[in-house]
């Protein structure tokens, strides 16, 4: 926990120095569990849950109109809850992930509604990669715990890929506020024994609530 805390610090302050806006974000992840055991078989009566999730980062102007990139470090959580009704069985997961969020922006509408340098209104859309991995994982079965650190559906890296879109608004020179929402799916980086059937993934929906604070010659209109 004391370096994951530390690569956070280390990384604000990176991103004060390099990046045109830093940027924090906050919501609500919903995600479901898929998995289908070493014969290929699904297993049922899986349920998804809510969850909270945080990033910080920063935010560029590409070299190509209305292009944007960003790169931050995000914390998520994901969970799942289901039963066996053949041997009455029930089980609970409750995940935290670490992640790099690495995207691709592009503004579809601009409209400014001051003489200011700043677009006032800007809806988008959006691409990420995120490779995530475990930093807190348990599984409860029939009211016994169990750790999931290094069990081998979730010491694997999950990469995630997602889309989706947004809106902001800048309330004045400085500050930005937006509203977005992205969603895609989770995949284990396995490597190993391409014959085994067993799989593990995870479909997530983020709602996020945001800030952008531009920083010094930051300038959104080319």
């Amino acid at each position: 926990m004391k370096k994951s805390l530390c690569l956070i610090f280390l990384s604000i302050s990176t991103l004060y120095v390099c990046g045109q806006q830093v940027y924090i974000e906050t919501g609500t992840a919903i995600s479901a569990f898929h998995y289908k055991n070493s014969d290929g078989e699904s297993l049922d009566n899986l349920f998804g849950s809510n969850n909270f999730f945080m990033q910080i980062g920063y935010h560029a102007v590409s070299t190509v109109n209305r292009l944007n990139y960003s790169a931050g470090i995000s914390y998520i959580g994901y969970g799942a809850s289901g039963s066996d009704s053949m041997v009455g069985n029930y089980f609970d997961w409750d995940t935290k992930y670490i992640g790099v969020d690495l995207g691709l922006d592009y503004e579809i509408i601009k409209k400014r509604f001051t003489t200011s340098q700043l677009s006032d209104l800007t809806v988008y859309i959006k691409l990420t990669i995120s490779p995530e991995i475990l930093v807190h994982g348990t599984q409860t079965i029939n009211y016994e715990v169990y750790n999931l650190i290094g069990v081998e559906q979730f010491k694997y890296p999950f990469i995630f890929a997602r889309g989706g879109a947004g809106i902001s608004y800048s309330i004045n020179r400085l500050v930005t506020v937006y509203a977005e929402y992205m969603g895609g799916e989770g995949f284990p980086l396995k490597i190993g024994d391409k014959k085994d059937k067993e799989k593990l993934w995870i479909s997530n929906h983020n709602i996020g609530f945001g800030l952008y604070v531009n920083l010094p010659g930051y300038k959104s209109w080319k």
